[in-house]
């Protein structure tokens, strides 16, 4: 008995609420409750309606890109990272961040180019 001085329907009492916080820890939110959705037909495809506390949760928005993976019996879904513009990426070079150009030899045949 892990705890001598207590009875044992006391100890079983402790237990039991020790396992259900568990349970409901791992499984879900604060209040115990997982938001569940359905599966649905769209067209030829099948459809998820995520709700919206979820979809808040998560910062996503109608039209986000995602990702969709599979597994057996599982899918789980994130948001797809946003691959950032020519321009977005030029406006990081900086002074101490730019190589120094590499030398590569004398030019041969029609590498030359003349502005």
């Amino acid at each position: 008995m892990p705890f001598p001085s207590m009875p044992a329907a006391a100890c079983l009492s402790v237990y039991m609420s020790y396992l259900l916080w568990y349970i409901l820890r791992i499984t879900g939110d604060e209040r115990g409750h997982m938001p569940t959705a359905q599966i649905v037909k769209w067209g030829n495809s099948l459809a998820v309606r995520i709700p919206k506390p979820v979809a808040e949760e998560a910062g996503v928005r109608e039209g986000d890109p995602i990702v969709i993976e599979a597994a057996a019996g599982e899918i789980s879904l994130r948001r797809k990272q946003r691959t950032p513009t020519l321009k977005e990426l030029v406006a990081q070079i900086t002074p101490e961040n730019r190589y120094e150009a590499t030398p590569a030899g004398a030019e041969r045949g029609k590498e030359s180019v003349e502005w």
